[in-house]
C-alpha cells in the first residue's frame, strides 16, 4: 500500500518504483475518488476526468500489485497536483508514504 498524508485535497499523481515491477494499482482514496489509474511496470498515474479529488487527510493512497521482493519497493519521483493542475509539495517517507510538505 501506498500511504498518505496532505493538508490539500489531491486531484492527481505520478510516481515511479523502483526494486520491484508494478503489475496492477487498484483501491484507496484513489478508488473511492473515482480516478483512472494506468500502470506500467514502473510507473504508476492517477486522476479524475471528472474533476473529483481525494480529500485532504490520511489513509491508503492506493495499492499495488507487485512482482519481486517487496522488501525492496520504494516510489520516487512523486508528483501531486491540486485541482488547478499545480505541484502540491510532498516528500517521501519509508518509501510509501507520501506527506504534504509546505
Amino acid at each position: 500500500d501506498v500511504m498518505y498524508n496532505s493538508d490539500t485535497p489531491i486531484a492527481g499523481f505520478q510516481f515511479n518504483v523502483e526494486g520491484v515491477s508494478v503489475t496492477g494499482a487498484s483501491g484507496g482514496a484513489a478508488a473511492a475518488a473515482g480516478f483512472s489509474i494506468s500502470t506500467s511496470t514502473s510507473t504508476v498515474l492517477a486522476f479524475s476526468f471528472s474533476g473529483s479529488t481525494i480529500p485532504s487527510g490520511t489513509g491508503i493512497l492506493i495499492s499495488l500489485e507487485i512482482e519481486g521482493d517487496s522488501n525492496l519497493f520504494c516510489i520516487k519521483d512523486l508528483v501531486l497536483s491540486n485541482i488547478g493542475g499545480d505541484p502540491i509539495p510532498a516528500i517521501i517517507e519509508n518509501c510509501n508514504t507520501i506527506k504534504y510538505s509546505e
